[in-house]
């Protein structure tokens, strides 16, 4: 961490200041002048790198190897002698959200490849078929949101859904004429809004879709931090640890996993190419993450082992729901605003 460049007088307000001051005693503005030479800047970014670089060297084993060690090292005051926990669960968040992406793309680029065969036509045509057929007509949408077809597959009904799949291919034609072919007119303008996004995203460039969904699950799983150290909180309410600590628990805990999980599926996207070793390597990662975040439990909450493993597979199966209904949550949400 770099030294003040301290002032004589306070830049702000101008009281003289002694050496010993690192604030103006009467305004509070830090005693530093920031008006500083390219050269200067430059020596104090590599401090700072350097100083960071040595705390993740030292990070580094008691992340890996002693579960819970870091989480009671920061709660107990010692922080400066390890990384930063948030700063390291932003990085390790980024290489695993950028290869979650990679391997989204390329799945989505294969989806698109097929969607291109003689094949899909063959879908295709039978999809329109069966939309021809009285089998469908079934109403399951609500009144308000249906419209007044008594034949509805929300959000259009069957005759709609057969003009929309003769539609989505042709040539020369936009979102709003694409829209106004399908005749909605009587609906209900949360449904218009909804075939309208339909239109957009199958018009839309689909990597950019996926890109932008998985964007919004790094933003999710950001939000849903919080709400797992809630449930820690809640979970050990008895034991009177603050909410910060079981936030800094769960930082550690996320960023061990996402760090696992995303070795795992670079290990899987770019090198492994055989299907018998992907389900070991799935397997192992998920064994390592679980053992991982059991011992961390143990660690930082001193309780007995039964006792551990029972508050940790509850602490799972709620947050495994949560999570489910977190990402619906967000793929909706995507879908609207796209």
């Amino acid at each position: 961490m770099r030294t003040l460049r301290k002032t004589k007088k306070c830049l702000n307000c101008g009281t003289p200041l002694a050496e010993v001051y690192d604030y103006c005693p009467m305004c509070g503005q830090q005693n530093d002048d920031k008006n500083v030479s390219f050269k200067e800047i430059s020596r104090d970014l590599v401090e700072n790198f350097f100083s960071f670089d040595s705390r993740l060297a030292q990070t580094i084993f008691p992340f890996f190897f002693k579960p819970g060690h870091l989480t009671n090292e920061y709660n107990a005051g010692r922080r400066f002698t390890y990384a930063n926990p948030i700063r390291l669960y932003i990085i390790v968040s980024v290489f695993y959200f950028f290869v979650l992406n990679s391997m989204v793309g390329d799945a989505t680029r294969d989806f698109k490849s097929a969607m291109s065969t003689p094949e899909a036509d063959e879908v295709q045509s039978a999809i329109l078929t069966e939309l021809d057929s009285a089998e469908l007509e079934v109403n399951i949408g609500p009144q308000f949101i249906a419209g007044n077809d008594s034949s509805n597959l929300w959000p259009m009904s069957n005759a709609q859904w057969h003009t929309f799949f003769e539609l989505k291919d042709k040539e020369g034609l936009n979102e709003q004429q694409f829209f106004d072919s399908l005749k909605l007119d009587d609906r209900h303008a949360f449904t218009q809004y909804t075939v309208k996004q339909i239109i957009r995203v199958y018009k839309k460039d689909k990597e950019h879709l996926t890109s932008k969904i998985v964007h919004n699950m790094s933003l999710m799983m950001f939000v849903m931090i919080p709400v797992f150290a809630l449930l820690l909180k809640l979970l050990y309410v008895r034991r009177k640890i603050l909410y910060i600590n079981h936030l800094i628990h769960t930082i550690h805990i996320h960023t061990f996993a996402f760090l696992v999980y995303g070795l795992s599926m670079a290990l899987l996207y770019w090198l492994v190419d055989n299907e018998e070793i992907a389900s070991w390597v799935s397997i192992i990662s998920v064994v390592l993450v679980s053992t991982h975040a059991y011992l961390s439990f143990k660690k930082v909450y001193k309780q007995s082992w039964l006792k551990t493993l029972i508050k940790f597979w509850l602490t799972g199966f709620i947050y495994s729901y949560v999570l489910i209904a977190a990402l619906l949550i967000e793929m909706f949400v995507s879908f609207l605003i796209i």
